[in-house]
């Protein structure tokens, strides 16, 4: 192991290790030595757990081949979680169940989670479903039966690993091992190679930089277009400095470029240096050296990372159009490195994107996550989450603390108040109504989730009685065209009710 593997392994153990869950009930855990080092899991998805019995919360997911460290042994108190089984106490915190793991020689590996090869921008090929009906299916037997475990719409994308040849037809092997038609498939591209830039230097609060969102866009010696000729015309996503404040008048309002160059706002997504508002930096983040926030103006479509008063990073997003994104404080609740989203249960209309990558969960469903499907940074697009160009989602995912370690799938903050917090506001609103708290923090509540599917039922059951005296009216006025049978007509979906992963697929 390299000098700088092993320093980057011991950073991102030691981020986790300052997260380890505390608890009365941690001081009745006691710890055997063990001969055993190094673990392998050997489970598709093996959970670290914050005490050694069940029912306890998950701290993290870990992949098949994910090597641990081991600091000892626990005895388990009784049959649940682990069959009796003793648990590993692992580095950096939590416990591992020995049935799920095998003793290894080898060390843990050096990398991040989710890592790309080479000059790749996205960590799979992707493939967009082209029609409706497409059969999905488990396996070879399940081909030859003609019995699909599933059937795909279209405008569903799939996570593609290789092709497979059944009895003379091509199928894809998506990365899950599912197996689909080749034929009603195409793919999808490489992804946006769209990117953010890095922030150095001092810079204080106010306006800053901005990018060009539309082709072709005059620039003007004043605030004005009247009967007057644009200096130049600057190119989409060209990079420029705000000199000063923004300029409101009859014409609209407008931003300063330079010595008598001027733009539309309306014509750029303009980045805007903040304080720390309050309660974006918690005491219990401090303590622990971490200062870390994110900033989304979904005004502007743009994101700006900080520690404590320093932006870092800034770039382009696609926010929530048909559902927009809620303001509000949101401590980021989960991180995945990659995750099917589909539609809930009480949603009417079917959809699946297999493998977003390096996603952020801050409230309920609603995440910042890479988005391979479009090239609109800068543009409102999502059904909720915050979309970012993939190279642009991996370095936010990286940077936020704490570091997952090569083969973690996920990791779930015991503590909340730790967490690095999402700030959501909108700059385009009156300055009394540009932040306020839209929605709880956390994952989505289970009690709503629940109460949504019941009403979803309800008023799916309405619409079948509707479509059934639909029918019968029909059969009715057939053999009696004087027959006046009523129709009553099904509820529409309210979207306001739907609180939806991102999925907007390519046009």
């Amino acid at each position: 192991m390299s000098l700088s593997a092993a320093l980057s392994l011991i950073a991102a153990l030691g981020s986790l290790g300052q997260l380890e869950p505390l608890g009365e009930d941690a001081a009745t855990i006691t710890i055997e030595p063990t001969d055993v080092k190094f673990i392998e899991t050997r489970w598709s998805e093996t959970v670290i757990r914050s005490r050694p019995w069940v029912p306890r919360g998950r701290l993290a997911t870990l992949g098949s081949g994910t090597r641990l460290v081991v600091r000892g042994t626990v005895e388990s108190r009784d049959k649940a979680g682990c069959e009796g089984k003793p648990w590993y106490a692992v580095h950096p915190y939590g416990f591992v169940c020995s049935r799920h793991v095998k003793p290894s020689r080898e060390p843990p590996g050096t990398g991040r989670a989710l890592q790309v090869e080479g000059e790749r921008t996205l960590p799979y090929d992707y493939v967009l479903v082209r029609e409706d009906g497409v059969p999905m299916y488990g396996n070879d037997e399940e081909v030859r039966s003609a019995s699909p475990s599933r059937t795909l719409t279209s405008g569903m994308s799939l996570a593609a690993g290789r092709t497979k040849d059944i009895d003379g037809v091509a199928y894809l092997e998506t990365v899950d091992g599912k197996l689909v038609p080749k034929e009603h498939l195409g793919w999808m591209g490489k992804g946006s190679q769209w990117s953010g830039v890095a922030i150095t230097g001092e810079v204080g609060p106010g306006p800053a930089f901005g990018w060009i969102g539309r082709d072709k866009t005059p620039v003007y010696a004043g605030p004005t277009k009247e009967s007057v000729e644009p200096l130049e015309k600057l190119p989409y996503r060209r990079r420029v400095a705000l000199t000063g404040e923004a300029l409101t008048n009859d014409e609209g309002r407008w931003w300063p470029i330079g010595e008598d160059r001027w733009v539309e706002a309306s014509r750029v997504n303009a980045v805007i240096i903040l304080a720390p508002p309050s309660d974006v930096i918690r005491p219990e983040q401090r303590a622990r050296g971490n200062d870390q926030w994110i900033d989304v103006d979904v005004g502007e479509q743009v994101l700006v990372a900080y520690r404590g008063d320093t932006p870092v990073f800034a770039t382009m997003v696609s926010s929530g159009r048909g559902s927009p994104t809620p303001r509000g404080n949101y401590p980021i609740w989960a991180k995945v490195a990659s995750m099917t989203m589909g539609n809930q249960g009480y949603e009417d209309n079917p959809y699946m994107v297999e493998h977003v990558p390096w996603v952020l969960l801050f409230q309920g469903h609603n995440a910042i996550h890479g988005a391979y499907w479009h090239d609109r940074f800068g543009q409102r697009r999502s059904h909720g989450c915050v979309n970012l160009a993939p190279k642009d989602a991996r370095w936010v995912f990286d940077w936020v603390s704490p570091p997952l370690p090569e083969g973690w799938t996920g990791y779930l903050p015991g503590d909340l108040d730790r967490s690095v917090t999402v700030h959501v506001r909108d700059s385009g609103l009156p300055e009394n109504e540009a932040f306020i708290q839209e929605r709880p923090v956390g994952p989505p509540d289970r009690e709503a989730e629940r109460r949504k599917l019941e009403e979803a039922e309800a008023r799916r059951e309405k619409a079948r009685s509707s479509e059934a005296n639909d029918s019968s009216g029909e059969a009715a006025l057939a053999h009696a065209p004087d027959a006046d049978a009523p129709i009553q007509p099904a509820d529409s979906l309210d979207p306001e009710s739907m609180i939806d992963p991102e999925v907007e697929l390519p046009d």
